[in-house]
């Protein structure tokens, strides 16, 4: 029996180590993609707003465009700075 309850213990361990670190993996990456794409958002509203017809050109559309993948990126952004506050308190 004390056998029984310490492997599934160990186990619900190893279990929760693994899916931590894959969530942090998850959120390097969303953090990394986030910049990029700042970065990408940025350089494009630069060169849209130096053409004749911003909203006609590649630069324009991809300047709208971005926020469609930056707004859902900085709301796990957010919530993966709020999670590493709490834990520190």
């Amino acid at each position: 029996m004390i056998s029984t309850v310490s492997t599934v213990t160990t186990a619900a361990a190893s279990t929760a180590a693994t899916a931590t670190s894959l969530v942090s993996g998850v959120g390097v990456i969303a953090t990394i993609t986030l910049i990029a794409m700042l970065i990408t958002k940025e350089l494009a509203g630069v060169a849209a707003v130096n053409s004749s017809a911003p909203e006609l050109i590649l630069p324009g559309a991809l300047d709208r465009v971005l926020n469609v993948g930056i707004i859902p990126l900085l709301m796990v952004f957010v919530s993966i700075v709020v999670v590493k506050i709490l834990n520190v308190l």
